[in-house]
């Protein structure tokens, strides 16, 4: 059991780890589980004026702590069987008594300042011994009992899991046995809300016990020690810690430790759960906007495609009626004078298409950097409200309070999370402020517009050159004086002009079907790339918000995991300790 309980507790050691847990706990469970090689740890607790220390020497039967009526135990104080009597000062604050009282044989009584102690860091000693107690005898007077210290230190103990007495000392300061009565039921009462469980209460005066051994071994001392009930209570001592129930506590004592961190962390790890969830949903939300965006932007986008080709389409349509009105009988004498097509064809067909074009992608790359700018706008608004409003479900740290976290523990946890998601909103709020529209044009409009003049705008040119070597009817060898010119005339009138032009039109379709075609997917590709661009800057903004949801709601069900196994763990191990099966 002992070595089950061992690797119980280094398993929790080890999730502590991983939890990034508080110094404090991490240190307790260290000590708790290194007591179970120390002797067994009587604790004496309650306020200074509750009478520990006389208690304490009339239950081991001798002067071996010094009393008074201001607080004389300025440290934890150490009572262990010693064959000589000494006192030492342990680095640690922590004082040894060694005493040779045949009590103190199988028992190291622990005495701790009271919970009320001036010097705060006495409390503070006895808050963080009495994890490693095995058993907890805690004095209350009988004229106050229950003081607001008390309640407060009781509530502490609770958590622990120990076994817990209750001594009301000075009962001999209560005139009659109903006025004591009533005192122990108000003590029960308390103690049921308090400790959530019935513990044994024993009314003594330790007052009167030590007058009882000074007296002479007759009636007198009789009637005192009678009197002190402080037998009762000794007699309880000795049946409860004889060899078995001392080693049965022994191995519980730590148990109550392990299951109050493992419950306090269990519940951190399901707010930790609880809130990484809603980071994921957080981050699939913002996935959710740029995949709506991106669809937006490419629906957008078709439609200011088409009004680029529109342009093409109605050039098209002013190449065909130039056609009809320029190859025709009568225009003849132009028809030879090839740089005079040439010139006509630019200026009605061609005209101002390059211009146009030229208009409709600067519209286009505005549109695209506003629409950005829109996104990051968007976003970086969307994480402020997440920011703001997990920091009200957290708690907003002070200044100088950067260590905060959730429920108290310590560690990083929280204090990482909120840098990441710090520096995400900061990265946002920087692409928001620091946002140049001229600039994003600029840098967008060199790529898109270099695109699309080397791609398309020149086939502009090029159909202009294409439509001047449809239409000349090899001329330049024909002679257009006398039979010659006739010839060709005649020629051209009645089946070569039908023809070119029949030719003009269609190579001229086909090349504006191919100059819409590059300069649809050349628009296109570079819209891509740009949407895509803009898409991975925001990813990359977000990959360490999204890194640490994914890796810490891995490492939080892990733990949750290890941590419920372990609880598992030492439910069944209690119950064995308890039953005494091995």
């Amino acid at each position: 059991m002992l070595a089950e309980e061992r690797r119980i507790a280094e398993d929790l050691g080890e999730c502590l780890r991983g939890f990034q847990s508080s110094s404090e706990d991490a240190e307790t469970l260290r000590q708790v589980t290194q007591s179970l090689q120390e002797p067994f740890l009587l604790v004496v607790a309650g306020e200074f004026n509750a009478g520990k220390s006389a208690f304490i020497n009339a239950l081991v039967g001798e002067q071996v702590l010094t009393e008074g009526v201001t607080p004389t135990t300025a440290h934890v104080t150490l009572l262990r069987y010693g064959e000589t009597a000494s006192v030492h000062l342990r680095p640690d604050g922590i004082e040894e008594v060694a005493h040779p009282a045949s009590f103190l044989r199988d028992v190291v009584i622990v005495d701790t300042p009271g919970t009320n102690a001036v010097l705060r860091h006495h409390e503070q000693l006895t808050n963080e011994f009495v994890p490693r107690s095995d058993f907890i005898l805690f004095v209350t007077s009988a004229d106050r009992p229950f003081t607001e210290s008390e309640r407060q230190f009781l509530e502490r103990i609770r958590n622990w899991g120990k076994k817990v007495v209750l001594v009301i000392n000075k009962a001999d300061l209560i005139a009659t046995p109903d006025d004591l009565n009533q005192i122990v039921t108000f003590v029960r009462q308390h103690s049921i809300a308090l400790l959530g469980a019935t513990p044994e209460i024993f009314p003594l005066s330790a007052r009167l016990a030590q007058q009882a051994r000074r007296a002479s071994a007759g009636d007198e001392g009789v009637r005192l020690w009678e009197a002190s009930r402080l037998g009762t209570l000794r007699d309880y001592l000795l049946r409860t810690l004889d060899e078995e129930g001392r080693a049965q506590l022994k191995l519980l004592s730590p148990l109550g430790v392990i299951q109050r961190l493992t419950l306090t962390y269990s519940d951190e790890a399901a707010k930790r759960a609880a809130l990484l969830d809603e980071d994921a949903r957080t981050v699939a939300n913002i996935e959710a906007q740029l995949k709506a965006h991106s669809d937006d932007m490419r629906a957008a986008f078709e439609q200011r495609l088409r009004a680029v080709q529109t342009i093409i389409l109605e050039m098209r349509n002013r190449g065909d009626r130039f056609f009809d009105d320029t190859i025709r009988l009568g225009r003849i004498p132009d028809l030879v004078r090839a740089e005079k097509v040439r010139a006509e064809f630019e200026r009605q067909v061609i005209a101002d298409v390059p211009a146009q074009i030229d208009q409709a992608v600067n519209d286009m790359i505005d549109w695209i950097v506003e629409q950005e700018h829109r996104l990051w706008l968007s976003v970086n608004d969307y994480l402020t409200r997440r920011r703001q409003g997990s920091a009200s479900v957290l708690g907003t740290p002070g200044a100088g309070d950067e260590e905060h976290v959730i429920g108290g523990i310590g560690g990083s946890f929280d204090f990482n999370r909120r840098a990441v998601l710090q520096r995400v909103a900061t990265a946002a709020e920087r692409a928001v402020n620091s946002y140049d529209r001229d600039e994003e044009a600029q840098q967008l409009a060199a790529s898109l517009q270099s695109a699309v003049a080397t791609s398309a705008l020149v086939e502009v040119g090029a159909i202009g050159l294409g439509v001047g070597l449809a239409v000349l009817v090899g001329t330049a060898a024909a002679d257009f004086t006398g039979i010659t010119a006739a010839l060709v005339i005649g020629g051209l009138g009645f089946g070569i002009l039908p023809y070119r032009r029949h030719r003009a039109k269609v190579k001229f379709d086909e090349r504006t079907s191919e100059l819409n075609d590059k300069l649809t997917s050349t628009l296109r590709d570079q819209f891509e790339r740009e949407l895509e661009a803009g898409s991975q800057r925001m990813h990359e903004a977000l990959a360490p918000y999204t890194r640490f949801v994914r890796v810490e709601r891995e490492r939080v069900t892990a733990i949750s995991e290890q941590l419920t196994r372990i609880h598992e763990q030492t439910d069944s191990l209690r119950q064995r300790i308890e039953s005494g099966k091995r």
